[in-house]
């Protein structure tokens, strides 16, 4: 060029000690910078499709990353939907047990934020040239808050300065919720994938019959009471530990469901076990639906709780020159049991049958027992039969189960006393061999662990328990082991068929776990997820329907904000240039973006600090102004007018 331009003088900003920014003038030459003209058009106003698709040409990779957050935020959204807030992980052939799904979700979290902070970012970033379209055009601290180039620091920083006013300036930080909402207070639970392998079974409990447990042999007894008493609500098998809100205080509470061993297939006589046939030779777990447990609730009594001694009480073990003391009380519906053995300073005597005094103490080991009829769902291990999920009826708690203690005394009596005459050297056997388990027992936590005074008591529940579970054993070997005749003559003409209410279907299947949300936090995201795709989608719609030009970006922030400063133009970009005015007269001045803070005030080592150049930010507007001869918009700095006042609009 050989015609040297007009020199104009030009403020730049410098940061002082001072609380309010105060401005230092220094002059120095540059060209001068093109007039603001409020009037001046902006760019040719277009009307109508043509408008539409030139503005689509211009920004294709904000569509680009629209259209791929649209649909993978659509297809994310119906995974979370189905998966984890219906609870359904099976998806056709395809299963979404626990630990892939909590990794699917870290994943694909972390994706749909980055998937998101790219369209906010990039919607962001075609947005503030337009803004800065308007007359007026737009603060720069609104201006470089919201670039994709600005880290989330100096966007803090920028906000922070002015209050926070421009709030939405942290909206792209808001895609990092995504990725930890849906895995607040997330667990795992179990889930069941059924197979097509399914069969009528009886499946449950019954209640005592003491017409027909005072009828089963001794030793039949004997079998139950020495396997399970030591471990029958401790074993998977038989029995899981079940919250009741009947449960509170000293108490305790199982639900014992039957298990698969007494489960039968339904058949004209009961000796038909749920494997007979190879039915579930193929399945790793099966699941029996809605079968009737009983739900036991044991609540402990008061030390000083007493028995009548003579009516309520029984004391096996004279023949062995020892002594158990096992008392069962009535009280309504439920049972008080409460047992204790000969001390060991009296039975080391051999003196347990004539003094009497250990059986007229409060006794220390006595609970209380109520059962209740409980439906459930339980899936159970094929390969070793254990209990590995029990989901209960919504409907909660079934009748009570009427217990009898003078059944109890019944049955206890014909375990633990032989009868007159009895000359069975097994049952005799077996007999003491329980007997002294008991003592054994009761004189062992007594005098070596006293501390351990609850062990006898879980003892005391299991031995309650046993006849429980025995009962529908017993039940199903009369049905399949005696003639049918002498069922109805002893039963009455029914006989002894398990009650139809224990009827259900047993199913195969496989058994897993699957990633359990708290549903609200999958509606969260999903909302948030809708609203954030419906923001976006008017702001893509509201750029593609300007009038003027949208400036497009390349991807590259630094090579975006050159395309648009004007930077490397010089005097060639033909910016309709005006008379300027000095900022000392108080009129706003037009500047490049190389004027701003961070391109003089920043040269100055001693001026640098971050915070200063984000405070200093506020005093300047972001306008675009049209190029001669068809040029490109540039962007131009221009002071702000509302240097040291409140601030209004921005």
């Amino acid at each position: 060029m050989d015609k040297k331009q007009p020199l104009a003088s030009v403020s730049t900003l410098r940061c002082t000690e001072e609380p309010e920014l105060q401005v230092e003038v220094q002059e120095k030459e540059i060209p001068a910078e093109p007039s603001l003209n409020a009037s001046q058009p902006i760019a040719e106003d277009k009307t109508g499709h043509a408008q539409i698709w030139r503005n689509l040409s211009s920004v294709p990779l904000l569509l680009s990353s629209f259209l791929t957050c649209l649909i993978f935020s659509l297809l994310y959204c119906l995974f979370i939907y189905h998966v984890l807030i219906r609870k359904h992980p099976q998806v056709g052939g395809v299963l979404f047990d626990g630990p892939t799904s909590n990794l699917l979700i870290s994943i694909f979290s972390q994706v749909f934020a980055l998937l998101s902070e790219a369209l906010i970012r990039g919607l962001l970033d075609t947005l503030r040239t337009t803004l800065a379209d308007r007359e007026k055009g737009t603060s720069a601290s609104a201006f470089f808050g919201i670039s994709a180039a600005t880290g989330w620091l100096s966007v803090f920083r920028i906000a922070s300065v002015d209050a926070f006013r421009d709030v939405w300036l942290l909206v792209p930080a808001l895609g990092l919720l995504f990725g930890s909402v849906l895995k607040f207070q997330a667990t795992f639970d179990y889930y069941f994938s059924s197979s097509e392998i399914k069969t009528p079974v009886y499946a449950g409990l019954v209640p005592i019959d003491i017409r027909l447990l005072s009828n089963i042999r001794t030793t039949d007894l004997w079998v139950y009471f020495q396997s399970f008493t030591s471990i029958l609500l401790a074993h998977p098998r038989y029995s899981v530990p079940f919250p009741l809100e009947q449960c509170t205080g000293d108490c305790t509470s199982f639900l014992m469901p039957g298990g698969l061993e007494m489960m039968r297939q339904v058949s004209p006589q009961l000796n038909l076990t749920a494997f007979h046939g190879g039915i579930f030779d193929n399945a790793e777990a099966i699941r029996v639906e809605n079968s009737r447990g009983m739900a036991l609730v044991f609540e402990r009594m008061d030390p000083g709780f007493e028995f009548a001694w003579s009516e309520e009480c029984i004391y096996p073990g004279e023949q062995l020159k020892d002594g158990v003391q096992l008392c069962l009380k009535q009280d309504g519906k439920s049972v008080i049991a409460g047992w204790t053995s000969c001390p060991e300073e009296i039975f080391g005597h051999h003196d347990c049958s004539k003094n009497a005094s250990w059986t007229r103490t409060p006794m220390e080991w006595t609970t209380k027992m109520t059962a209740y009829f409980q439906f459930a769902t339980v899936t159970y291990n094929r390969n070793n039969g254990s209990i590995v999920d029990i989901k209960a009826s919504p409907a909660g708690l079934s009748d009570q189960i009427s217990l009898s203690a003078a059944d109890y005394i019944t049955l206890f009596s014909k375990l633990l006393i032989p009868s007159a005459g009895e000359t069975d050297a097994l049952i005799i056997t077996k007999i003491n061999s329980i007997i002294y388990d008991l003592t054994w027992l009761h004189r062992t936590y007594q005098v070596t662990f006293p501390d351990q005074k609850d062990t006898p008591t879980s003892y005391l529940r299991n031995f309650l328990a046993v006849p429980l579970q025995f009962a529908v054993v017993a039940t199903e070997f009369a049905n399949y082991s005696i003639p049918a005749d002498v069922l109805k003559a002893f039963f009455g003409e029914d006989g002894l068929p398990l009650p139809e209410v224990m009827r259900t279907v047993a199913v195969g299947g496989k058994s897993t776990t699957m990633l359990l949300i708290k549903e609200w936090t999958g509606w969260a995201f999903i909302g948030g997820a809708i609203v954030m795709l419906l923001v976006a989608t008017g702001g893509v719609v509201w750029v593609l329907s300007r009038p003027v030009k949208v400036v497009g970006r390349i991807g590259i922030p630094e090579l975006d904000i050159l395309r648009v400063g004007g930077w490397d133009r010089g005097d060639e970009n033909g910016i309709e240039r005006g008379e300027q005015t000095d900022i000392r007269a108080g009129e706003p001045t037009p500047r490049g973006l190389t004027e701003l803070p961070g391109g003089t005030v920043g040269r100055d080592q001693h001026d640098a600090s971050s915070w200063k150049l984000a405070a200093a930010l506020k005093y300047w507007r972001v306008v675009s102004v049209k190029g001669n001869g068809g040029a490109d918009a540039t962007l131009i700095a221009v002071p702000s007018d509302t240097r040291g006042k409140k601030r209004g609009s921005e």
